[in-house]
């Protein structure tokens, strides 16, 4: 019978979990995770301030420029001032280089500020650096040893394997295609009873259709709508 053999498949497939388990619950494990994942927030810090470097960078170009361009402009003006005789006419152009002096002050502010913003950027893309650099040295210890812990569960695993690739022959290839995808997602046990009442899912505690129920009470093994286990009458 399928049920029986399915079963069967589960238990020892269990022991392959557990071994699985080991490696990745280790602490070296646990450190490896946690290292590639500062890795990535750090490089994606890095990233983000160089970025943000360059955008200030094209900023302080265009400031300059604006600045070359007025100064060039006061310079004319000073020129034409020597010039004019009528009052009238000096006190205009004394007034339109005093609204280019304050431009000009302005701008010598901003790039005061965007220098300082691109200083700090430079200085946290430094750290950013460093801390990659060692967290480069956690990840390659934590590689090495977990490829060591790897082989030592993989051949503790073996005879396991064996069992299960000689059970796979036994069953419908559509039924174990099922349980390897459920089994990807993380959810151990695959297969999982029904309550005794043939209502309820005993892997999540959920409710099923009526209809699911009935397929029960005729043998069948039914999907969980909620958490996608394969439930089974065990009576």
């Amino acid at each position: 019978m399928n049920l029986q053999k399915i079963l069967s498949y589960q238990e020892i497939d269990k022991k392959v979990y557990a071994c699985e388990m080991e490696l990745k619950q280790s602490k070296t494990a646990q450190e490896y995770a946690k290292a590639m994942t500062m890795y990535k927030a750090k490089t994606e810090d890095m990233m983000k301030k160089i970025r943000e470097a360059d955008e200030i960078a094209v900023l302080v170009e265009r400031y300059k420029q604006t600045y070359k361009n007025i100064f060039e402009e006061i310079n004319g003006l000073s020129d034409v001032l020597e010039s004019f005789e009528e009052l009238k006419e000096i006190d205009k152009y004394e007034k339109k280089i005093a609204q280019f002096q304050k431009e000009l002050l302005n701008i010598e502010r901003e790039l005061t500020r965007l220098s300082k913003k691109m200083d700090e950027c430079i200085e946290i893309s430094k750290k950013s650096l460093e801390q990659l650099k060692q967290l480069e040295e956690i990840i390659m210890r934590s590689k090495f040893i977990m490829q060591k812990m790897k082989a030592e569960v993989e051949e503790k695993a073996k005879t396991h394997l064996l069992e299960l690739k000689k059970l796979q022959a036994e069953l419908p290839p559509n039924l174990i295609a099922k349980y390897n995808e459920i089994r990807k997602n993380k959810k151990m046990p695959v297969l999982v009873p029904a309550s005794e009442n043939y209502k309820a899912c005993l892997g999540c505690g959920m409710d099923i259709s009526s209809d699911l129920s009935i397929k029960l009470q005729g043998g069948q093994i039914v999907e969980c709508p909620n958490c996608g286990r394969l439930i089974y009458n065990e009576k």
